[in-house]
């Protein structure tokens, strides 16, 4: 569950992610006319980063068929784009990818060395719509009179059923992986996702040693 939404704030992404939108529908008809296929801002945005709170945001990416071959598009593309702050990309296959940025708004054109201009994609920087969530440690469900004979409470989770390392949620924020350092929501590493205490398997108790 999200916490509070912030006032105003889904309003504010929906202007942005319009004004991304109308920017980079102006762009590929001035570098590609008639090619690129009109397009609505979808009426929700996508979440982009599982953080507490979440990140949401817009983006739009157009493969462009036919491909507009004009040798000098990509000059066109950095005229077009002359307010923007702008770097050039080189590959070892000879295409260019022009990054270009501002406002929170970002858009890379992929230029092939044969096939011109393939590839369009705007990308609006990511928002939260709600205030942090806050997480409470869950209360003990397993009382010590309430153990069952020959049983102790369980002494990880002390009668609490829920993973500690957790508090019951299933996931913790950030951690590492084979890929290295994560940010955002993972899945625990002690309950594997279940949010149960792994030691008591959620009965709050164990036999006793």
């Amino acid at each position: 569950m999200a916490g509070e939404e912030i006032p105003g704030a889904r309003e504010e992404l929906r202007r942005r992610g319009e004004r991304l939108y109308a920017e980079f529908a102006a762009l590929l008809e001035a570098l590609a006319p008639g090619v690129a296929p009109s397009a609505q801002l979808p009426e929700h945005p996508e979440i982009t980063a599982f953080g507490n709170p979440l990140s949401f945001g817009h983006h739009r990416q157009v493969v462009l068929d036919p491909q507009p071959t004009d040798p000098d598009l990509l000059a066109r593309a950095e005229a077009q784009l002359a307010d923007w702050q702008r770097t050039v990309e080189r590959t070892e296959s000879g295409s260019a990818v022009l990054h270009a940025w501002r406002d929170g708004m970002t858009i890379r054109l992929h230029f092939h060395p044969v096939r011109g201009l393939t590839l369009c994609r705007a990308d609006l920087e990511p928002m939260a719509l709600h205030l942090p969530e806050v997480f409470v440690r869950p209360e003990p469900l397993l009382a010590p009179e309430d153990v069952q004979p020959g049983y102790e409470l369980c002494p990880e989770c002390e009668g609490r059923c829920s993973c500690d390392r957790c508090w019951g949620r299933g996931w913790t924020m950030g951690g590492m992986t084979w890929g290295g350092r994560t940010e955002g929501r993972v899945r625990c590493g002690d309950c594997q996702g279940s949010r149960t205490c792994p030691f008591c398997r959620g009965m709050g108790e164990r036999p006793a040693r």
